[in-house]
């Protein structure tokens, strides 16, 4: 019966708390396994965790729905322009948006002018490229070398 209950796609709506500083994220996530190793996406979050460590971390689980709509709702209820406006949080945008459930919908013209002003600020603009300048066999052969072929 445990093999059973793992092989069902659950919707989830989860917490994840920073040990240290109270600070939190509330996320959303498919998953055949709710209690995975998954802490969220959000960038704040991920330097946090970065900054302090996985153990500092501890993900519960707050709402378990059957499907993707129910779950994407309670997001959008919970993660509003208030709630993401508050200092105990690391959330950065409104629920039911964004990560793999964004496949399929456009950024509206008020969110691409955004994007363009970020980059043009210099956003991810002015990176070199690893390659820059190698010939694209002499990329080839040093990606084979490193083994990442």
């Amino acid at each position: 019966m445990h093999n059973q209950i793992n092989k069902i796609m659950r919707y989830t709506i989860y917490k994840t708390t920073n040990l240290l500083n109270g600070k939190f994220y509330i996320g959303k996530h498919q998953t055949k396994r709710p209690m995975d190793s998954y802490l969220g996406s959000g960038l704040a979050l991920k330097k946090a965790i970065s900054k302090y460590g996985r153990r500092n971390f501890k993900k519960e689980i707050l709402f378990d729905f059957d499907n993707e709509s129910e779950m994407n709702q309670k997001e959008k209820e919970l993660i509003t322009e208030e709630f993401i406006s508050r200092s105990d949080t690391y959330n950065k945008g409104i629920g039911g948006e964004g990560g793999p459930h964004f496949k399929g919908k456009k950024h509206s013209d008020a969110v691409k002018s955004r994007i363009t002003k970020h980059l043009r600020k210099g956003g991810v603009k002015g990176s070199i490229p690893w390659n820059k300048g190698l010939r694209f066999k002499s990329a080839c052969s040093s990606v084979e070398v490193a083994g990442l072929s």
